[in-house]
C-alpha cells in the first residue's frame, strides 16, 4: 500500500470509529505498528492511560484482553503481514464501563472468531478470554477502514473520567 492509500485507511479508521464513540468519553488512541513487538507497547500504553482512572481488577483485565485481539491482529490480520501495516487501539470511559477497541487492516481470507482451542495447543484462546470476561464484545468490518474487535468491561472509575492529573 501506498502512503497516500495508508493515510486514506487512516482517514477511514477514524471515519468509522467516530460514530461508535458517541456516547464515550474518549481517553485516548495510538496506532501501533503491525508488529509482534506492538503488543507489548500496547499494554504499557493503556495501563499508563488506565492507571488511576479504572480500579486495578479492571486495569489487568483490560491490558489482558487488548494483549490478546492485538496479537490476533498481527498474526491473522493483513496488519501484521503488509510491510507499513498498523493497528489503532481507542480507549474511553461512559456508562460505567470501559469500551476498548482494536482497529486492524482487516484480511481478505477471514474475520475475527471464537474457536475452540485444542487442549494443548498454543494459541486459540484470545477471544475465548474476551468472551468470558468481557460484558459485551462484538467485530465490525469496513472495507475502507479495516476491521474492529471491540470490548466492554464493568469499571468503578477512580477518578474523574480524565485522570487525577486532568485530560492527556
Amino acid at each position: 500500500m501506498n502512503t497516500y492509500g495508508q493515510a486514506t485507511c487512516r482517514y477511514e479508521r477514524q471515519r468509522a470509529t467516530t460514530g461508535r464513540w458517541a456516547v464515550l468519553h474518549p481517553l485516548g488512541h495510538a496506532e501501533f505498528a503491525g508488529l509482534a513487538c506492538s503488543v507489548a507497547t500496547v499494554r504499557a500504553w493503556a495501563r499508563d492511560l488506565l492507571t488511576g482512572r479504572v480500579d486495578d481488577t479492571t486495569l489487568n483485565d483490560v491490558v489482558l484482553l487488548l494483549s490478546e485481539i492485538v496479537t490476533n491482529s498481527v498474526v491473522h490480520s493483513d496488519s501484521g503481514r503488509t510491510p507499513g501495516g498498523s493497528i489503532t487501539v481507542c480507549l474511553g470511559l461512559g456508562g460505567g464501563m470501559i469500551h476498548a477497541e482494536v482497529i486492524d487492516d482487516g484480511s481478505a481470507t477471514s474475520l475475527p472468531f471464537v474457536r475452540a482451542a485444542d487442549f494443548d495447543s498454543d494459541g486459540g484462546r484470545g477471544l475465548l478470554l474476551v468472551e468470558a470476561l468481557a460484558t459485551a464484545w462484538g467485530t465490525h468490518h469496513d472495507p475502507e477502514a479495516g476491521t474492529a474487535v471491540w470490548f466492554h468491561l464493568p469499571t468503578n472509575e477512580t477518578n474523574r473520567p480524565d485522570g487525577p492529573d486532568g485530560p492527556r
